[in-house]
């Protein structure tokens, strides 16, 4: 079995416990996620199975989409509702100035993680250091609001959608939103409503995925890894040189392509490569091979 399950991650669990259920019950050894949750949020998270574990990079360099609700007039150490309360101010802001302060996070920006996030700091992740009461300076992230939209102004709550590049935290927009508006704000709810191409519609429970792996029709709900890939053009060779691309060879296109990867099919339809350039002129020589052609 190869390929990535769109699931919906119900909250309290984290995404390594959500991998580790579906390893769990389909036996599989290569299982991973593209795109961490935290246990707060819900929604769409990637889980690549057999040779799509390979491909995870490319999933996560994908934007996203979220539906959030910040509260107002609270702030946490974590920055979400998970956390400790560290300060309550009064709410003064007025519908406008939530619209207006939202409106102005559109665009390209450095973001602030939070000192709770999974980031790396010298091979430990940060939330571990924070656990332990270790504070460590954080470098800002480039990161781009693509839209963001109020859907409900009650204050002293919140909820938007917003559309961003990947490596954004909402918790930290939540959190940059109340610096704003001078009255602080949490995160209390979040749903990741798109990731590329892959739609909250279009995603399957974690309790239905399990269901179909008893019934053993769990492959009904895969989708194929190259989904990951479609930002690359694609070429398809023919029988001779799918079995030689499977072994390593470079393959020669008299074609120019834009992209600076290229998947690569079988007669059969079958992706068998991802290819990057080579030092010739039209040569193109496998980065991935992921040995699944079929016969």
């Amino acid at each position: 079995m190869h390929g990535i399950f769109n699931v919906n991650k119900p909250a309290g669990l984290t995404s390594h416990q959500v991998v580790h259920a579906i390893r769990k019950s389909s036996g599989l050894a290569r299982v991973g996620h593209a795109g961490t949750l935290d246990p707060l949020a819900t929604g769409v998270l990637l889980v690549c199975v057999g040779q799509a574990v390979r491909v995870t990079e490319y999933l996560i360099d994908h934007d996203k989409k979220y539906r959030a609700r910040v509260r107002l007039g609270i702030e946490t150490d974590t920055y979400d509702a998970e956390g400790a309360v560290v300060a309550q101010r009064a709410v003064t802001a007025t519908r406008e100035q939530v619209e207006t302060a939202l409106a102005s996070f559109v665009g390209k920006q450095s973001q602030m993680p939070p000192a709770y996030s999974a980031i790396k700091k010298d091979g430990v992740r940060l939330y571990d250091l924070a656990r332990r009461g270790v504070q460590v300076e954080r470098t800002p992230r480039a990161v781009e609001i693509f839209s963001i939209n109020a859907r409900e102004i009650a204050l002293p709550d919140v909820e938007f959608d917003v559309h961003c590049s990947k490596g954004t935290y909402i918790r930290s927009l939540a959190h940059d939103l109340g610096e704003k508006l001078g009255c602080g704000a949490t995160l209390t709810a979040l749903t990741r409503t798109a990731s590329g191409r892959f739609a909250l519609d279009d995603a399957v429970s974690l309790d239905q995925l399990r269901a179909a792996f008893d019934k053993k029709c769990a492959a009904h709900y895969l989708n194929p890894l190259d989904e990951a890939l479609l930002q690359f053009q694609a070429v398809v060779v023919n029988a001779e040189s799918a079995r030689r691309v499977t072994l390593g060879n470079s393959l020669d296109c008299e074609r120019e392509y834009a992209t600076p990867l290229l998947r690569a099919y079988a007669p059969s339809g079958q992706c068998i490569a991802l290819l990057e350039r080579g030092r010739r002129a039209g040569e193109w020589k496998p980065q991935k091979v992921f040995g699944i052609q079929d016969s």
